[in-house]
């Protein structure tokens, strides 16, 4: 053999050296690719879920901590209410939306949308997970049991036959109630004229957790007196305003007003002065004069808490009457967010 080809032998191994290094390099480095495509994938899919999850916790969280996480915000939510919750490894925009106020006895019916972003672990250079989650829901005033127009769990003493205690609905939405609901003993005394029909209860048919309202304050008032003060007449101009006022004792209001009025002691009315909403009053109550009640009105619950309490007494020309849209007013500051069942989606368009 000769020694130029043995030269041509020892020079082929060369070149094949470096296409098989070649090949193995792209070998290696599409692995390395695929690898790394395989793990953006899974990181996306990852933070797809941990924004899912984000999304869903803010939605949750609003629903049952509203009040704490927008402090100072209104009682009954208003035309848009937002806030951010954040987490350790992301956020939550949460935003809720009104659809249609609260009417009568119509909920209130909102959207509440939540928006989860990661922003914590995600893979490098992957832009942030978001997901986005809504559910409808309903503003529900606190239920309230109406027995009649007036519920007088000590009694009731009618001075005179002008005026109407009235259990037919002022509002038309509502079935007609009693007149006056007394308990057997010591019951109706006076004169029954004015009365549309009177009932015969027990304590236990009033279904109202009196204990609970005064000791553990379960109503949230937006008032207690002594301590705050009776709404101004500005305040009273507004015909939306429906407050949740607490008295604790004994108590003579100084105007007429609206809402959801809750007196301790006992209750004194005089001269034209009336209500608009719900009257809770753990005493007594002397109504004197031309006094006018639109709503629901309940004497003598501190009979529940094992007190005595004297019968109430309405002298002169008493107009106290059922109105279910007013007992739905003067309740809905005391309601909750409800969702409506079938509504929740995780796909909501957002531009």
């Amino acid at each position: 053999m000769s020694t130029q080809t043995q030269r041509a032998r020892r020079g082929f191994a060369l070149p094949t050296a470096i296409l098989v290094i070649l090949v193995m390099t792209i070998m290696i480095a599409a692995g390395f690719s695929l690898v790394s495509a395989e793990r953006r994938s899974v990181s996306d899919q990852k933070s797809q879920i941990s924004a899912f999850e984000l999304a869903e916790q803010g939605l949750e969280l609003f629903l049952i901590r509203r009040d704490s996480l927008l402090p100072g915000a209104s009682r009954i939510p208003g035309a848009k209410d937002s806030v951010r919750v954040t987490f350790d490894n992301g956020y939550a925009d949460v935003s809720l939306t009104r659809l249609r106020p609260v009417q009568g006895t119509l909920s209130g019916l909102y959207v509440v949308r939540s928006r989860g972003v990661e922003t914590v672990g995600r893979y490098a250079g992957s832009p942030e997970g978001v997901r986005t989650v809504a559910q409808y829901v309903l503003w529900e005033p606190a239920p309230m049991q109406v027995l009649a127009g007036w519920t007088a769990l000590s009694g009731l003493d009618k001075n005179g036959n002008a005026g109407t205690l009235g259990g037919t609905d002022l509002c038309g939405s509502a079935d007609a109630v009693a007149g006056v609901a007394v308990p057997l003993n010591p019951g109706f005394t006076g004169d029954s004229t004015a009365a549309d029909s009177i009932a015969t209860i027990t304590m236990d048919d009033v279904k109202i957790d009196w204990a609970s309202i005064v000791n553990q304050n379960v109503m949230q008032p937006s008032i207690t007196i002594p301590g705050g003060s009776w709404p101004t007449s500005t305040q009273w101009a507004d015909t939306t305003f429906y407050p949740i006022i607490r008295v604790n004792g004994d108590f003579t209001p100084p105007s007429s007003g609206r809402g959801m009025l809750i007196v301790t002691g006992a209750l004194t009315l005089n001269g034209s002065v009336g209500w608009k909403g719900v009257l809770l009053v753990g005493g007594d109550i002397v109504s004197n004069g031309t006094n006018s009640i639109s709503g629901a009105t309940v004497s003598g619950l501190n009979v529940k808490l094992g007190t005595y309490v004297p019968s109430s007494v309405g002298n002169g020309t008493k107009q106290y009457n059922y109105n279910s849209c007013e007992v739905s007013k003067a309740t809905a500051p005391a309601g909750a967010l409800v969702t409506l069942r079938n509504t929740w989606v995780d796909n909501w368009v957002e531009y």
